[in-house]
């Protein structure tokens, strides 16, 4: 049999490897519960992570359908002013050609109004030459009437032809 004084150390021993035993059991249950916990924390910080990236993606979809429809609007918009400057460019067209219409029938009028004047001033040269030959002529008529009388004053007839005053 061993000793008194070894069976008093060994008990001893027991009864210290007995109380570590019982600290480690404690340290072990509260790092259980410290793991518990942090579990907890991790699992709700992913939910949270989760609900987060859900938010963003709603938040992107919707931002992808006002920027969609900003494009849209802003391609109306752009159609809307390629549709006014056609129009535009057709009125502009219209009223050039308009103009170019005018423009010649005034040079035509001008051209037209040009050779009448200057066919009445070639009517007024030849009215004036022929009321000088007629002048003349009326002279001659009035010198050979004249002549006649005085010539055919010994005569009786009179000429049917010869106008007298």
């Amino acid at each position: 049999a061993p000793p008194p004084e070894e069976i008093s150390d060994l008990t001893e021993q027991l009864g210290s490897s007995g109380k570590t035993i019982h600290e480690l059991e404690k340290v072990r249950k509260q790092l259980e519960a410290e793991k518990l916990e942090l579990q907890s924390a991790l699992e709700e910080a992913e939910a949270s992570l989760e609900h987060e990236e859900g938010k963003i993606l709603r938040a992107q979809l919707e931002f992808n359908q006002i920027k969609a429809e900003i494009e849209r609007k802003l391609a109306e918009k752009d159609e809307e002013m390629e549709q006014a400057k056609r129009n535009h460019l057709r009125v502009v067209d219209s009223l050039q050609t308009s103009l170019d219409a005018e423009t010649r029938s005034r040079n035509e009028a001008l051209r037209v109004k040009k050779k009448m004047e200057g066919d009445l001033n070639e009517m007024e040269i030849q009215l004036s030459h022929a009321n000088r030959l007629a002048a003349e002529a009326q002279k001659q008529v009035k010198g050979l009437q004249s002549l006649l009388k005085v010539r055919g004053g010994s005569r009786c007839g009179k000429s049917p032809y010869l106008e007298t005053d």
